[in-house]
């Protein structure tokens, strides 16, 4: 299977982009009924194979030779479909030769627009039809704010309808775009078409929606008028995939997203205060590390004060022991002196008088 780059669709893909590219086919069918076919920038080939199952035959063309390798292999032992390596102005199909030209979203991949116009002029028949489709530039990249990376030459609808002009005499364009709707179906069997109905603001009436957001033209042409086919509204349904299905699946996973949210934040608040809580409990055990911090500092001050004291008083200690010793032995050595002894009966008579 081919890798999906966004350059061409692959029928792998859902979607939107997968109800736009089979409406497209499965809209053409009905023009290509038994004829001999050309499926210009067949990519992948599934709209080819689509079509050569009404079809008389069918040449899928691509630039691609991995695409028209890959749309070979894949789409082989059809009788009546064959793919060919070419490019959208040099195509590689005799003139005149096919019934019908089936050209969706290829315009706006070249700048030669007017060389590919002219290819697709020769390899028609003159009672040929051209089914050609192209991204309305005005709603596909100016309202979106949105560049296409493989499209070189968007148009406006005045520019597609200038250049359909100058190659074919007669052209009607349809509008494509994906829309909401709600369908009324019969229990007792499927039915060949639907009737449309129209709410605008308060007012419903019987009709098609009419509108200047469509995403893609779409436009059959040919030499003059009476070759066109005649062409209704075409609603497509694809039963395999049901996109509002899709969007229930995605509702209910969103909704799970948002009760383990919920869940999530309640945890979030519980944890939140327990952290308020420890944190206003580390402020208080901070504060109290700071007070008996302070407490410290003062013992500390004080325990140095009275080490001071201590050290001072027994340094006067010392200094006092020392004038003790000093003066112990200035008085021995006045007992010891012989003017001591010779003033003794003095000191004896002193004391009998005192």
């Amino acid at each position: 299977m081919l890798e999906f780059t966004g350059e061409r669709f692959i029928p792998t893909e859902s979607g939107e982009i997968r109800y736009e590219h089979m409406h497209r086919y499965g809209w053409a069918q009905s023009l290509c009924s038994g004829k001999a076919v050309l499926d210009i920038a067949c990519g992948e080939g599934y709209g080819s194979a689509l079509l050569a199952k009404v079809a008389q035959s069918v040449i899928g063309v691509d630039i691609s030779k991995d695409a028209v390798d890959h749309a070979a292999r894949n789409y082989a032992g059809r009788a009546n479909l064959r793919f060919v390596q070419g490019s959208a102005t040099h195509i590689p199909v005799d003139d005149a030769s096919v019934d019908a030209v089936v050209s969706f979203e290829t315009l706006e991949h070249l700048s030669e627009q007017e060389q590919m116009l002219a290819e697709l002029r020769r390899v028609l028949k003159a009672t040929g039809v051209l089914v050609i489709s192209s991204p309305n530039k005005k709603v596909y990249s100016d309202d979106r704010n949105y560049a296409n990376e493989f499209h070189v030459k968007e148009l406006y609808f005045a520019e597609l309808e200038q250049l359909l002009r100058r190659h074919f005499g007669a052209t009607r364009y349809f509008g494509q775009r994906f829309l909401t709707a709600s369908a009324l179906l019969p229990l007792d069997g499927p039915a060949n078409r639907y009737d449309a109905i129209l709410m605008r603001d308060d007012q419903v009436t019987a009709q098609t929606h009419l509108s200047d957001q469509n995403m893609y033209f779409v436009a059959v042409c040919a030499a003059s008028e009476g070759l066109l086919p005649d062409l209704s509204p075409n609603l497509f349904v694809e039963s395999s995939n049901d996109l509002y299905a899709d969007q229930q699946k995605v509702m209910h996973w969103a909704s799970g997203l948002d009760q383990e949210h919920q869940a999530l934040s309640v945890a979030y608040l519980k944890l939140q205060a327990e952290s308020d809580e420890r944190s206003a409990h580390a402020l208080k055990l901070n504060a109290e590390r700071v007070q008996q911090a302070s407490a410290h500092d003062q013992l500390q001050q004080r325990l140095e004060a009275s080490t001071r004291k201590i050290e001072a008083a027994e340094m006067n200690l010392t200094e006092a022991r020392a004038s003790a010793a000093e003066a112990r032995r200035e008085i021995d050595e006045l007992k010891n002196s012989r003017s001591w002894r010779w003033m003794a009966p003095l000191r004896w008579l002193a004391r009998r008088l005192a």
